[in-house]
């Protein structure tokens, strides 16, 4: 079955693209080339800020946000621009708003825009205003491609606003964070709500950015559809993701007259006597796919616990001769590989060292192999790079799905850089699709393409939730590959609708949800099948 879809999946538009500031500042430098005035774009920008800042001021009730006029910020560049027009906007709407700008000299259109809110004599403070006042501060100070700290007046200010726990919405990047890497560059200007301009920059997605983004969202003022080709000359760029997409998100689905074997046939190798729960969860994760047989191979106590819960899955070490004995999985006794589309292995094993014999049949096995948890420590336990070269040599696909602590084990040489960059190292020299997850997950394939969710739920952040994950991954998987359709990118659907349920739990009510409540959901909205 041609399955090519989802290599042009999501489509590579505004929406989606993330970029770095360069790659940013390039499209709008070829906007301008094409005619577009910088006057013009600028207007576009700043009513796009405008419009929807009157929106959600409009949103609100009676409170904090009328009681006190708003402070805009203005730096120095075109980002202290797009402040001066949001502030004329919100004057002219009827909004009391005060303006204050430390510098002496501003950019040409900043300037003009500062002079024209004096003509509207829009207050210009001489002081900064001061934080915990119950006054909303609009951050347009610095913007993109930021690389300094800031000067020690502002970052003064900063840290004044952060202990008086001052509410900040930032204009397309909060100030004093490098927005390529997603790293503080000292103190910054932490904000409950960045409106990020034209397309996300990936640096607001990583992990030590977030609490400085808070709520992070795109404001679109019409990038053409030839500027980002352009963009795109030097190379895949990555794809951002959210839950919504799940709906445009292709599928592959088995025939309607495919029995259980040619619905999916996944063995999973998993839990030990100290984590007989993660074989549970795992398991879960599975059976929620809907692959069409869930076999396991398991210690007797763990596959007991699993059996269970699970009576319909089938235990292939339940007829062994000599019995499977409990304890570290015995390896000697592993069914032929081949029987399966695809196989998991690792979540709750023992942490016993990679032997390489045993692990032969998963080396030439042809199907999708899946690692997690232990299976990724075994594999790590490998002397220098041979861990890598183990994966190079795989016969069939694999997915491997680590948090940053399992992946830094496996991948030494590919701990630089922010989660994107980890993901497509490794994923490129070892030859895997690779799952890292976080708090803004990254996938990566082997064949340069890339995704990073835009959303996440802190709060579902629990033990067991990955196990889950696992299982649903290799159910999802072993779908695929017995169709014949299976792509590196169908494990970013994998992740959105693990990301999905976890949402739709919280909305639901459930501030914590547990992974077997995860689990329950996903099972709930799998994809339907004929």
């Amino acid at each position: 079955m041609d399955f090519w879809p989802v290599r042009h999946w999501p489509a590579a538009d505004a929406a989606h693209l993330l970029v770095h500031p360069q790659q940013m500042q390039a499209i709008e430098q070829a906007m301008f080339s094409g005619g577009m005035p910088q006057a013009a774009l600028m207007e576009k920008a700043a009513l796009a800020i405008s419009r929807r800042v009157l929106e959600l001021l409009s949103a609100s009730d009676a409170g904090w946000r009328h009681s006190q006029p708003v402070a805009v910020l203005i730096g120095p560049g075109h980002n202290g621009g797009d402040g001066a027009v949001l502030a004329r906007e919100l004057h002219l709407a009827g909004r009391d708003v005060v303006v204050w700008s430390p510098f002496l000299r501003h950019k040409p259109l900043t300037a003009a825009h500062l002079q024209y809110l004096e003509t509207l004599k829009v207050p210009r403070l001489p002081q900064p205003p001061t934080a915990g006042q119950g006054q909303l501060w609009i951050d347009a100070l610095f913007g993109l491609g930021q690389s300094r700290p800031l000067p020690a007046q502002l970052a003064a200010l900063a840290r004044e606003a952060r202990l008086a726990g001052q509410c900040i919405w930032a204009v397309d990047v909060p100030s004093g964070l490098d927005d390529r890497h997603g790293q503080p560059l000292g103190d910054c200007f932490y904000s409950q709500r960045t409106f990020c301009l034209g397309l996300y920059k990936r640096g607001l997605l990583q992990g030590d950015a977030l609490d400085v983004v808070g709520q992070l969202e795109r404001l679109d003022f019409g990038v053409p559809g030839w500027a980002l080709e352009m963009a795109q000359e030097q190379g895949l760029l990555p794809r951002g993701v959210a839950a919504a997409d799940r709906a445009t998100a292709p599928w592959p689905e088995p025939p309607s007259a495919a029995d259980k074997y040619g619905r999916g046939r996944l063995l999973l190798l998993a839990g030990s006597r100290r984590y007989p729960g993660a074989a549970v969860l795992a398991t879960a994760g599975a059976d929620a796919s809907g692959a069409g047989a869930v076999t396991i191979y398991m210690e007797p106590d763990v596959a007991r616990r699993v059996g269970d819960c699970y009576p319909h899955v089938l235990n292939a070490a339940a007829h062994l001769s000599p019995p499977l004995e409990s304890g570290p999985l015995v390896w000697r006794q592993l069914p032929d590989p081949d029987r399966h589309d695809a196989i998991l292995l690792g979540p709750g094993m023992d942490s016993a060292p990679f032997v390489a014999h045993a692990w032969e049949p998963l080396q030439k096995f042809a199907g999708l192999l899946v690692l997690d948890a232990d299976g990724l420590n075994r594999l790590a336990t490998m002397p220098g790079g041979e861990a890598v070269a183990w994966l190079q040599g795989r016969c069939g696909p694999t997915w491997i799905t680590p948090h940053r602590r399992e992946f830094d084990r496996l991948f030494p040489a590919c701990s630089h850089g922010d989660h994107l960059e980890r993901a497509t190292a490794a994923a490129q020299a070892a030859g895997v699709t690779v799952l890292l997850k976080g708090p803004r997950t990254a996938i990566a394939a082997p064949d340069g393409r890339c995704w990073q969710l835009l959303e996440g739920v802190p709060t579902a952040a629990r033990a067991g939730l990955g196990d889950v994950l696992a299982g649903f991954a290799a159910g999802r998987g072993a779908m695929a590959a017995a169709g014949g359709c299976l792509d590196h990118g169908q494990l970013v659907r994998v992740a959105l609708d693990h990301l999905h349920a976890a949402q739709q739990l919280v909305r639901e009510g459930w501030r914590h949800p547990s992974p077997p409540m995860v689990a329950e959901c996903l099972r709930r909205n799998a994809p339907s099948v004929p």
